[in-house]
């Protein structure tokens, strides 16, 4: 499991102060070890396992008592339940990629109004997430960003940092997104008069 030091949440820090000097936008960095428990679907393959179990025993005419065919399939469940739910590998393996993101997806922008990131004066709060069972990215951004940035130009930003995450590399990827993001923002976000500081500045795990 990635653990995140003091020097790593030092520079994360930096990078945020360094974006919001020359934007009046704001930065929110949000790390999830997994964004769901993932529950029912492997115990849904348990159950699936256990209920072959008895056609095994017919197709070979094993002569067994129903009785001990029904603890099979009893213990088949057990162990596979119990392999699933302690091993979060193999149990991430069994969730289709398209539940994980769409999962990934929810978390982040749940995350965009938790953590308050609508709130901005300007409308210029950008929230980086990142989701470590899933590899999964997203930056979401505040109402009118998307438009003046270009969709182009955030995919690009979020391709780069969807490989850092990849390679492991989580930290690298949060310092460099901010900065693409900071200087994409200050030609249409300037720095403000009044420019504050509102949100958390520091890396946020949940």
């Amino acid at each position: 499991m990635i653990r995140f030091t003091p020097q790593d949440r030092q520079r994360i820090t930096a990078a945020i102060h360094a974006a919001e000097k020359n934007t009046s936008g704001e930065f929110v960095t949000v790390v999830a070890r997994c964004s769901d428990h993932y529950i029912f679907l492997p115990l849904f393959w348990a159950a699936i396992a256990a209920l072959l179990v008895p056609g095994a025993f017919l197709l070979f005419d094993s002569g067994l008592a129903a009785m001990h065919i029904y603890q099979m399939q009893l213990a088949v469940f057990i162990v596979l339940a119990l392999l699933f739910v302690f091993l979060p590998e193999l149990h991430l393996w069994l969730v289709p990629r398209q539940i994980k993101q769409a999962r990934a997806s929810r978390l982040a922008r749940a995350q965009f109004y938790q953590q308050g990131v609508q709130l901005t004066p300007h409308h210029s709060g950008v929230l980086l997430f990142v989701s470590l069972a899933e590899h999964y990215v997203e930056i979401v951004a505040d109402k009118g960003i998307h438009e003046k940035i270009g969709e182009d130009h955030w995919q690009g930003i979020v391709r780069d940092f969807v490989a850092h995450v990849r390679k492991g590399e989580i930290v690298d990827g949060f310092v460099a997104a901010i900065g693409a993001c900071g200087a994409a923002m200050a030609v249409h976000y300037p720095p403000a008069a009044d420019n504050q500081n509102e949100l958390s500045d520091g890396l946020i795990e949940i």
